[in-house]
């Protein structure tokens, strides 16, 4: 948060090719930015101890909201969620209990050969996926005021 880059989705990964655990996340920023400056930028920001050192950004594996299949309306967005909930469809249940919201306890997802969970990611900010949907000009502000913080804090 410090460094101004707020996340569509942040959460651990279990890469089914090496058998680890990898930091995935999901920024509109990659557009805006492109992949080898962003990882720049995220190597500077370990180094200036910006970031935990347990993250090493060779873990990191950061996506576009664009290649999510589906957009917005995508399940993919579900493991952010922790407050979502669901009910039954009146006439389709027959048992009135499942009429009432029940909390989703977790969502999986795989993920360009990612194993995703919900229990496994953080909360996704309020708007933050409507702020990754949106236009170029939003995206490029939001990599500057990276892209500034970082220099800062690395200087």
């Amino acid at each position: 948060m410090q460094l101004g880059l707020i996340p569509a989705f942040l959460g651990w990964g279990w890469d089914r090719a090496t058998q680890e655990w990898l930091l995935v996340l999901v920024t509109s920023i990659l557009e805006a930015g492109g992949p080898l400056k962003l990882n720049q930028l995220l190597f500077k920001a370990y180094n200036a101890k910006a970031t935990p050192k347990q993250i090493s950004p060779f873990i990191v594996r950061v996506f576009s909201p664009e290649i999510i299949p589906g957009g917005a309306r995508s399940d993919f967005w579900l493991l952010g969620e922790k407050n979502f909930t669901v009910r039954g469809v009146p006439g389709k249940v027959r048992n009135q209990k499942a009429l009432e919201p029940q909390k989703v306890k977790n969502v999986q997802k795989t993920f360009m050969g990612l194993d995703l969970e919900m229990i496994n990611s953080y909360q996704t900010l309020p708007g933050a996926v409507d702020r990754a949907l949106a236009g170029y000009h939003s995206r490029n502000q939001d990599w500057q005021k990276f892209k500034r913080n970082v220099e800062r804090l690395a200087a």
